[in-house]
């Protein structure tokens, strides 16, 4: 997956339902720019579902919006 303005990759996101020996779910999602800096975002808990949602979403996306979309832009709402 690649962010068009930035040159962003998602290079990893752990498995569905990880969780941590406490039993807290956790998501990790690992990322590279094109300058080579790598990043990491870590989630617990509930956000962490909500993490790995949005980054499987992005990552199956030939290309990242990186900007919010104005929804009454976009429905005419």
């Amino acid at each position: 997956m690649l962010s068009e303005d930035t040159g962003a990759y998602i290079v990893k996101i752990s498995p569905k339902d990880n969780t941590l020996t406490n039993g807290m779910d956790c998501c990790y999602v690992g990322l590279k720019c094109k300058d080579g800096t790598n990043y990491s975002v870590q989630a617990y808990g509930k956000e962490a579902k909500e993490l790995h949602e949005e980054a499987t979403i992005m990552a199956t996306r030939s290309i990242m919006l990186v900007s919010p979309i104005n929804p009454e832009k976009v429905t005419g709402a």
